[in-house]
Formats: C-alpha cells, sequence, structure tokens
C-alpha cells in the first residue's frame, strides 16, 4: 500500500532499515572474525555478536517508541516493522544459544573419542567434540538464514521507504488513527491506471 507522504517521512522512514542492516554487517561479519581470532573457536567468544547486536534492537525498539508518539503514523509503522525483524532475530541467536549449549553438554557427556581437532595455531593439540562442533555449525546455519532473509528484506523495506510503501499488515502491530498518513492506493492498481492511460493516448 502506498500513503501519502513528506520528504522528511522518507528519511525518517529510511533511518532504522539502514540502522538495522549496519548492525548484520558489523556484527556478524566484523565482530564474528574478532569473536573467532579471541576465542580461538571457541563458542563462548561468538556471545559477543548476539549482546552487541541485541543492543542495536534495543534501540530499534526504544527509539521507535519514540518515534510513534512523535512522528507520522508512516514513519512509526516503518520503526515497528525494523524492530520485529529484529526480534526475528533474537529469537534466532536464542535458538543458536540452546542448541549450541545442549550440544557443549552432550559433548562433555558423551564426547569420549568423538574429538576433532581446532586447527589452533597456539595449542595444536587443542580439540573439540564433534558433537559440539555440529551444535555450533546448526546454531551458526539458524542465525545465517534468519540474518541472510531479513537482510534482503530490509534492503527492499528501504526503497519501499523512500516511494511511501509498507505492508498494509503491520497495522496489526500498529493501528492506523484519523492522524494517519492518506492511502494513495495499491501499487498494483496504479500500474493498471498508468497502463490504462498509456493505452488511451
Amino acid at each position: 500500500m502506498q500513503y501519502e507522504v513528506t520528504d522528511q517521512d522518507t528519511r525518517l522512514a529510511k533511518n532504522p532499515h539502514h540502522i538495522f542492516n549496519i548492525n548484520v554487517i558489523v556484527t556478524h561479519l566484523a565482530i564474528s572474525q574478532v569473536a573467532l581470532e579471541i576465542g580461538h573457536g571457541s563458542p563462548v567468544g561468538f556471545l559477543l555478536i548476539p549482546a552487541i547486536s541485541g543492543a542495536v534492537i534495543a534501540y530499534l525498539y526504544f527509539h521507535g517508541q519514540k518515534m510513534i508518539a512523535t512522528q507520522s503514523w508512516f514513519v512509526g509503522a516503518h520503526w515497528t516493522l525494523a524492530w520485529r525483524r529484529g526480534r526475528n532475530l533474537l529469537i534466532a541467536y536464542g535458538v543458536a544459544i540452546v542448541v549450541m549449549s545442549l550440544a557443549a553438554v552432550l559433548g562433555d557427556l558423551f564426547g569420549g573419542g568423538l574429538m576433532m581437532n581446532d586447527l589452533s595455531m597456539e595449542d595444536e593439540n587443542s580439540s573439540t567434540s564433534i558433537i559440539e562442533k555440529i551444535g555450533m555449525f546448526f546454531g551458526a546455519l539458524v542465525v545465517f538464514f534468519t540474518v541472510l532473509y531479513n537482510f534482503l528484506q530490509t534492503g527492499i523495506s528501504v526503497y519501499d521507504a523512500g516511494k511511501g510503501i509498507i505492508d498494509p499488515k503491520i497495522e496489526q502491530f500498529l493501528p492506523r488513527d484519523e492522524n494517519s498518513n492518506a492511502e494513495l492506493g495499491e501499487i498494483e492498481d496504479e500500474r493498471k491506471s498508468e497502463n490504462q492511460n498509456t493505452e488511451k493516448e
């Protein structure tokens, strides 16, 4: 659905999506590399990622509440959308932490001879249970696909925000009122009318 928006609306509506994507890039690329080197392959170092990312997502929520109260419905709706994507990421972190913690416990209990070399430069003899390695892999996989999907969707939302567009389903989480941005119609309807006008000419 497209809405009647001002230049300020489109600018402010893009901001939460930029913040979300910068957070994803910095934490999951730069910070993950730092965590890998600091922890020498240990999953404990990777707790830096949800800690830092979680702080940014908390900002999206609390600042989003301020934007809802002080800016137009359209701006608030985009901040709400960015927060909900951040919420998906928090859920993925939680699942990954549970999976890795469970794998670590099972690895300690049943690891036995099922050990795998850590390929550490400092300690050539260091090794980790294969069960724990598998848990790390599946935990990372959950986060990876969640990050990838939401990153791509957020890129689309930046474009939509610039055009005054947002999915009307967001009204479930931020209801409209009489002061909300006026609806201009569905994008498909506008394209049809443009095509009809072109044919008439």
